[in-house]
């Protein structure tokens, strides 16, 4: 008699935030987008961990991303909360090293989630890679911008099968509408989900921080739910269109 074991899809989630200088400057209210972040970042990790249904389906990892690549908690099931350290400081925006670091890691990651459900009553199939890219800054690094073709190749890594990453590009104030846009991915034919602070808003600081933190978090919870990135605009931004 054959044994068909009960299948369980893991969502692995990642995010990444910039840590380069310009997040680190203190806006009006004193505090800055990286201080706003580094606070409010745990906060969703633990929210997340307190729905039985997520913690059970959703893994997460933080990387931030200056002037270069840095793993600020591992790839960790939300049954158990894991600890996301402070990263060190940065000048520079270098979109190529966080997109080829997290490239690289995708493949370990997935082992890890599977190797997890090894040896359980149930079969652990490992969904598309979510991944949320924070940034307030066109890519720049050692003293220019990059071009295209120096980050491209690593994204399209990320989005080409057999990964198929779906990535939400976030930016503050200063950053790329067109290189945001570039950087997403969305339904094919249909809007990318690349969003802007919208300079018309009053949301700054650890209001628009705050507002970015909401929306992963409704993101997480329905893209789970859907099995697809469901993603609204965070208040204060708006929407990049082609």
């Amino acid at each position: 008699m054959t044994l068909t074991l009960s299948e369980r899809k893991s969502y692995p989630i990642y995010i990444l935030l910039d840590v380069s200088a310009s997040m680190r400057r203190a806006g009006p209210g004193g505090r800055s987008p990286h201080d706003g972040f580094q606070q409010l970042i745990p906060d969703l990790i633990m929210t997340l961990a307190d729905s039985r249904s997520l913690a059970k389906a959703a893994w997460i990892s933080v990387i931030a991303f200056g002037d270069h690549a840095e793993l600020l908690c591992p790839m960790t099931s939300l049954t158990r909360p894991p600890h996301v350290r402070s990263p060190h400081s940065g000048r520079h925006t270098d979109y190529a090293a966080a997109l080829g670091f997290l490239a690289d890691r995708v493949g370990p990651d997935r082992e890890t989630i599977e190797a997890a459900g090894a040896g359980q009553d149930y079969r652990t199939r490992v969904a598309r890679p979510l991944i949320f890219f924070i940034t307030d800054g066109a890519p720049y690094a050692h003293g220019r911008y990059q071009a295209p073709e120096e980050w491209r190749p690593a994204r399209d890594r990320l989005v080409a099968a057999p990964v198929e990453a779906r990535i939400a590009a976030i930016g503050l104030e200063g950053a790329h509408g067109g290189t945001l846009r570039a950087l997403a991915t969305g339904r094919p034919g249909g809007e990318r989900n690349a969003f802007l602070a919208d300079p018309g808003d009053q949301a700054a600081g650890d209001s628009l921080a705050a507002s970015v933190i909401t929306m992963i978090e409704r993101s997480i919870r329905l893209s789970v739910r859907a099995g697809e990135l469901i993603i609204d605009e965070p208040h204060g931004m708006r929407r990049v269109h082609g």
